[in-house]
This record gives structure tokens, C-alpha cells and sequence, in this order.
């Protein structure tokens, strides 16, 4: 009987030591959700600690679709909307930017000039244009800046035949200085810079579609590096994380995965019935809030994960008719 008085004490204090660490988590929380509309002018930005909404900040701008560096655009409009002036200022640029970079005193917005040819574009910080380049092959997805120089990843459809193209530019005198075209990869879903490589993610045709990661050296005008996964990874990269020195995190709307560039292998972090929206990193907490689409009701929740990718809360978010959610910061 005190053996049996004994477990369910044990138990209880489980299950309160739980309780409370939720009810800490929730408390510690705190995230925005940014919506928009693709009907009219209208993207909110709402500031939650836990479940509970402390702030809307509304913009009148629709079609919403990139945050970063401080900027929110998307490509069908010709609009840039500076998130750092407090008087909300929309800004005209290129039409149809493919992504906008910041680097040293300027913006450069890659835009697609007709269906086979982008161009890149700079801007002053108050979206004054300066220069541009000519007109290259592709459309101009991914841009990268470094040393003085642009790097353009672009993809190219001619007929049937899809190709990547990477372009080098110089940031001062918008000469072309480099034009590869990357024949490994079937498609290209995302680039970002480690040092001074360019990490390319895509897929191989000979390699039945499983994840490949091109390490381009911009120094050497070269690829120095090919590493493909030991597995199909469902969904494509549409954000990367550093994990550790071996391992980074792959986010797509299926899954988050961890890749190992050392032994190729590929685990699954967190797996959801829901599609994954977007997610966001909390370096404080140490935590994950994962905004999610529950497809079948169009409603949309955040979940915190925790540094091990466990969910430890759960907010369900108010459903609208005029916004919909499309990044968690």
C-alpha cells in the first residue's frame, strides 16, 4: 500500500513538473504572426505572448509574400514596404522583384524584365534607383552579396529544357563579371552563404531526386564540394538553419529535417499531420514556433517546439476572412 502511495505521488509530481514547464513555456512566448491579403491593400502584423494578442500593426499593402532585411515585398506587385520607418512608407521599385538584399549603404532588387531575362537593380535606403545591369538569362530567385560583388542565382525554361544559372556581378559598376551554368542539378530550390562558399540546394537527376548540397568556392569560380543525401527528402528546402558543424536544419511544408554532411544521412526532426507554413527560431528560449495550416478547416496555430523539436505549446489562432498568415517572426 506505501509502495503504491509512493508511485502515485511520484506520478503526480511528474505530471505537475510538466504542467508548470508548459505553463512557463506559454508564458515565455513571444512571437508575431504576419498576414496579408491578396485581395486588398491590407498586412497585419500581431504580436502574441502565448495565446494571448498584445499588438496589431496594419500596413496598406497586399500581396505580401518576403520579410528580410527589413523590407516586406512580394513579385506580383511593384512595391516595397521599409519596416524600420515608423511612418509605414511604401516605396515603388522594379516590377515583379524576385528577392531584395541589403548590403553596406544599399538595397539590390533582382526583377524579372520578360519571360526569359532578369535584371538587377540598386537603391538607395530611401528606394532612390542608382543603377542597374543588363538584362541576363533566367529569373533571378536568390541573391547573394559578398565582397563587392553580386551573386545571382537564376532558373532558365527554354521549351522543355530547364537550366540554374549562377551570374557575378559588380556591385559598383553593374558589370557582369562571371556566368556559369550549373549542369550537376536538375532544379535548385535555395542558396545561402557559409564563408565564402555558396551552398546550393536542388536535386540530381541520376540520384532519383534526393537532396544535393553544392558548395560553390566564389574565390576559386568553382564547385569544390558535392554532397548528396542518402534519401529522398519530400517537399524541397525553403529555409536553412545551422545546427552544428556537421548538421543543419532543412524547413519545407512537409517536414523539418536534420541533414549530416559528414555521414549523408537524413533524420526527421518534427513531422506534422498539418502543412508547415513557416517557422522561427527563438535563440533566447532556445525554442521553435512553427506556424501551421490546418488545411481541411483553413485554420492556423503556432506551436512551440522545444531545442530536442518536442511540442510544449499549442496556440490556435483566430480564424479571418480578409488576411491569411504566411510568416511567424
Amino acid at each position: 500500500m506505501q509502495k503504491a502511495y509512493k508511485l502515485l505521488m511520484a506520478a503526480t509530481v511528474v505530471s505537475m513538473t510538466v504542467g508548470f514547464n508548459h505553463a512557463v513555456a506559454a508564458q515565455k512566448d513571444t512571437y508575431q504572426v504576419v498576414s496579408t491579403s491578396y485581395q486588398q491593400p491590407i498586412t497585419t502584423f500581431e504580436t502574441y505572448i502565448g495565446s494571448k494578442k498584445i499588438e496589431t500593426v496594419r500596413y496598406a499593402f497586399g500581396n505580401a509574400q518576403y520579410i528580410n532585411d527589413g523590407v516586406m515585398y512580394g513579385s506580383e506587385t511593384d512595391r516595397v514596404v521599409d519596416l524600420k520607418n515608423s511612418k509605414q512608407t511604401v516605396k515603388r521599385l522594379a516590377p515583379a522583384p524576385g528577392q531584395i538584399r541589403k548590403y553596406k549603404d544599399a538595397y539590390y532588387v533582382t526583377s524579372l524584365e520578360d519571360m526569359d531575362h532578369s535584371s538587377l537593380t540598386k537603391y538607395t535606403l530611401d528606394f532612390k534607383k542608382v543603377g542597374k545591369t543588363k538584362k541576363f538569362t533566367g529569373y533571378g530567385r536568390h541573391l547573394i552579396l559578398i565582397d563587392n560583388k553580386a551573386y545571382v542565382l537564376a532558373d532558365h525554361m527554354k521549351g522543355y529544357n530547364y537550366s540554374i544559372k549562377l551570374h557575378t556581378f559588380d556591385t559598383k559598376s553593374f558589370a557582369t563579371l562571371h556566368h556559369e551554368t550549373i549542369t550537376s542539378m536538375l532544379f535548385a530550390y535555395h542558396m545561402r552563404q557559409t564563408g565564402s562558399q555558396l551552398k546550393i540546394y536542388g536535386i540530381r537527376p541520376e540520384h532519383e531526386e534526393k537532396l544535393t548540397v553544392l558548395s560553390y568556392d566564389v574565390k576559386k569560380q568553382r564547385n569544390v564540394k558535392t554532397m548528396t543525401t542518402n534519401q529522398y527528402v519530400k517537399g524541397g528546402v525553403e529555409k536553412t538553419q545551422t545546427l552544428t558543424k556537421e548538421t543543419e536544419l532543412i524547413f519545407n511544408q512537409d517536414r523539418m529535417y536534420e541533414i549530416n554532411h559528414k555521414t549523408k544521412q537524413v533524420r526527421v526532426l518534427y513531422d506534422s499531420k498539418h502543412d508547415l507554413v513557416d517557422y522561427a527560431y527563438d535563440a533566447k528560449t532556445k525554442t521553435y514556433h512553427v506556424l501551421e495550416e490546418i488545411t481541411k478547416t483553413a485554420e492556423f496555430r503556432v506551436k512551440t517546439l522545444n531545442s530536442h523539436f518536442k511540442p510544449i505549446a499549442e496556440y490556435r489562432l483566430k480564424k479571418s476572412d480578409s488576411v491569411r498568415p504566411f510568416r511567424v517572426l
